[in-house]
């Protein structure tokens, strides 16, 4: 059966048969601590493909709930070269920076 010309066309997978996902949970400022891992991962795969290695380049979907689409957003938004705007390790940064204004504490 073709598809029709509203149907979505899915890429295939990056590497092989398999499809990788990311799947970032949400919880307001405890985005720290994905942050905090995410840079772990990504300068260890920098330690083998190099310094440009982002960890979008791993995955073939990245979601998230809540901080975790904030998250999402941030390694995923290209820059003017096509390549994710924002290193991993700069979110922890942006979110102790940030998050009181984000996510403010009712007190």
């Amino acid at each position: 059966m073709e598809p029709s010309s509203s149907s979505t066309h899915l890429q295939p997978p990056t590497y092989g048969n398999l499809i990788t996902v990311l799947s970032i949970d949400g919880g307001g400022i405890r985005g720290v601590i994905p942050a905090t891992i995410l840079s772990f991962l990504e300068s260890e795969l920098q330690k083998l493909d190099g310094e440009e290695a982002r960890i979008a380049d791993y995955f073939d979907v990245i979601a998230g709930t809540s901080t975790g689409g904030l998250i999402t957003a941030m390694l995923t938004s290209p820059d003017e070269k096509n390549r994710p705007m924002f290193a991993a390790k700069d979110i922890k940064e942006f979110y102790l920076k940030n998050c009181p204004k984000i996510f403010p504490q009712d007190r």
